[in-house]
């Protein structure tokens, strides 16, 4: 993994590749030229902010065929990812977590939710 130093160097790089293939901020729906420039910047920020979530949230352990039911600690089965949204500081973010249903209960579970905090 990148140290911060390096990050730091990639993401000004960017940042100056992306203000001179945007060219100049449009600033007539604003108050100010820098209102304007803000809230574009304000707008890649979350992209960017939402990418890294996703993408971090999907560091998930691997599906197994089954997983144990939190209820009565019998064998579910795999049933597909379900689609969550996360609410954010810098709004939604969606991501894929697996589901398992447990016959015995007959309801659907969620392994462990250690994603949350991969």
């Amino acid at each position: 993994m990148a140290t911060t130093d390096e990050v730091r160097e990639r993401i000004e790089a960017f940042a100056r590749q992306l203000c001179a293939d945007l060219g100049d901020v449009d600033d007539s729906n604003s108050l100010s030229w820098l209102d304007a420039v803000e809230e574009q910047a304000v707008e890649i920020g979350d992209a960017v902010a939402t990418a890294l979530v996703e993408k971090n949230a999907s560091r998930c352990p691997s599906v197994e065929a089954e997983a144990t039911c939190p209820m009565c600690d019998r064998p579910g089965r795999y049933r597909g990812a379900r689609e969550r949204e996360l609410i954010t500081r810098r709004g939604p973010a969606t991501i894929a977590e697996p589901e398992y249903f447990c016959p015995c209960c007959r309801k659907a579970f969620f392994p462990d939710d250690e994603c949350d905090r991969c």
